[in-house]
């Protein structure tokens, strides 16, 4: 009977663990992809629809200038500085420290990656904690 009782428990801990790690995968890479995603422009009926403005231009005006204007490049310095803290305060190796700088310069920090070069669950929501930090600290207030 206290075999049986050892195996659930030993079940249900590496269930826990599992869990923990795929909670921390998707809220780092959530955190990072709403880091890296630029503004939403607005929709082309929107202005009908606030105003009824058109996009006509004006008889003897050409159309609106089609250049692309480059979409200003993510500040990460802020997300780099919360891992460095890890590895300041000893929750992350200065290796391990390096390997999450490379996801955050791709521009997504793959928690499999982190997982299968040695993270632990702990050092996984640890990061995620970090960068969700960072991401609150750099929204807007919402009044």
């Amino acid at each position: 009977m206290q075999d049986q009782d050892r195996r659930y428990a030993r079940v249900r801990h590496t269930a826990t663990g599992a869990l923990a790690a795929l909670a921390a995968v998707g809220a780092i890479a959530g955190t990072v992809a709403l880091a890296a995603t630029p503004r939403a422009k607005p929709h082309a009926n929107a202005a009908a629809a606030n105003g009824g403005a058109t996009k006509t231009p004006p008889p003897g005006v050409s159309g609106p200038d089609k250049t692309r204007v480059s979409q200003p490049a993510v500040n990460q310095e802020p997300f780099l500085k919360a891992v460095q803290e890890l590895v300041d305060n000893g929750t992350i190796t200065r290796t391990e420290g390096q390997a999450v700088d490379r996801e955050i310069v791709a521009g997504r920090v793959d928690t499999d990656t982190l997982t299968s070069s040695g993270f632990t669950p702990i050092q996984l929501q640890a990061i995620h904690q970090a960068l969700a930090n960072v991401k609150r600290a750099l929204a807007p207030s919402v009044r």
